[in-house]
């Protein structure tokens, strides 16, 4: 369904009855990516983020800038009318799930993070970051969609995924296609992790349960949820075996293992 808040055109789907859960993908991907994950007795609220799927895709950079999308996201789901709900956020959507989290603190109830960071911190690690996103933005806008796909399905974190069924391949394939290059480009360049705030030193705000999943192969990720569950002791991390960076498509029957066990747990 489309819904149209502040001026701004969502594209959602919601699966199922019970609880609510907001689910945010990550970059380049839409809300299909949550197609493996079931969740029994839960509401699942999927959700196109700006720039991606069928929801809009602005040329202006401005209206992919974090306290928008947050604003935006905010409006839709007091339009929903959610009053107390869960939300998980894979990649580039934890990290915006928790930005979330740490402005309406009274409404999220749990928050699920996959393979996400809480922003690059430090200020040389940020200029670093900042300068390969906006670099990576503009051999995307001079390249094109199908040189994107290339240069992204080779990235380390996705080498795992080279192991999976011919059949899932090509739909994380397709997802990717169905970008467009201006809206891509837009959202590194104005919330890729260099420019994201680092969130590190608030992660200890939080007073909600949080539960951290990370692939087993997925290095970099472990670490981060390793230094999470230092900084509040809220969290919980659940590693996910024989998996790298997207660990719902990877081992979805582990996922949604993980997940049906934080949520019921009391």
């Amino acid at each position: 369904m489309m819904i149209s808040v502040s001026g701004f055109h969502f594209h959602l789907e919601v699966r199922g009855s019970g609880k609510p859960i907001v689910c945010l993908h990550g970059f380049a991907e839409d809300l299909s990516t949550w197609g493996s994950i079931t969740l029994d007795k839960y509401q699942m609220v999927l959700i196109d983020l700006p720039g991606h799927g069928q929801s809009d895709k602005p040329e202006m950079m401005e209206q992919y800038r974090l306290p928008i999308v947050i604003d935006h996201l905010h409006a839709l789901i007091r339009y929903l009318d959610l009053q107390a709900y869960t939300l998980m956020g894979y990649s580039m959507g934890g990290r915006i799930a928790l930005s979330y989290t740490l402005a309406y603190p009274n409404e999220v109830d749990r928050l699920i993070l996959e393979s996400s960071s809480y922003g690059e911190c430090g200020i040389l690690s940020r200029y670093k970051r900042r300068r390969n996103d906006a670099e990576l933005a503009r051999k995307i806008q001079e390249n094109g969609i199908e040189w994107f796909e290339r240069f992204w399905a080779e990235q380390s974190i996705f080498q795992t995924q080279s192991t999976l069924p011919p059949q899932i391949r090509q739909k994380i394939k397709e997802r990717r296609l169905q970008n467009e290059t201006h809206a891509l480009a837009n959202t590194l360049l104005a919330n890729g992790q260099g420019t994201f705030p680092c969130l590190k030193r608030r992660m200890d705000h939080i007073k909600v349960p949080i539960l951290y999943i990370c692939g087993e192969k997925d290095h970099k990720y472990r670490k981060i949820g390793s230094a999470m569950q230092c900084r509040n002791k809220n969290t919980v991390t659940s590693i996910i075996t024989s998996a790298g960076h997207n660990t719902h498509i990877e081992r979805p029957e582990l996922f949604t293992e993980a997940v049906t066990r934080f949520l019921n747990k009391d």
